[in-house]
């Protein structure tokens, strides 16, 4: 069984992030299923990601998914885990991890021209 990966991250609230998956399986998107939870053992989510299948970007990856997420997720820290689905139940988490959602930044103060 290979180990599952972890990826960390920190996104601005109000604002959508993306980032790249590759896979060594052949997998569809839709057989990808992304969610954040404030806590690991959480049945309810907070936000899941829109997932899309994209072209390798590399010659190890069989598949290669561009994952993202909404930023209208209240600002504090988060998990989110991405499991592979097969008949309508979990066959693998892939990938796990932490979001640090921070809070936006204005323009207020900032000089002009």
């Amino acid at each position: 069984m290979n180990p599952i990966k972890q990826h960390n991250f920190v996104m601005e609230q109000g604002v959508p992030c993306s980032f790249i998956l590759e896979y060594n399986k052949d997998v569809q998107a839709d057989d990808l299923f992304a969610v954040v939870r404030v806590t690991a053992s959480d049945e309810e989510y907070v936000a899941k990601f829109d997932i899309s299948k994209v072209e390798n970007v590399s010659e190890d990856a069989v598949t290669t998914f561009k994952l993202t997420l909404g930023g209208d997720i209240p600002q504090g820290r988060y998990v989110y885990d991405v499991f592979v689905y097969a008949n309508d139940k979990p066959k693998a988490k892939i990938l796990k991890g932490h979001i640090l959602v921070k809070a936006s930044i204005s323009d207020r103060g900032r000089l002009n021209g």
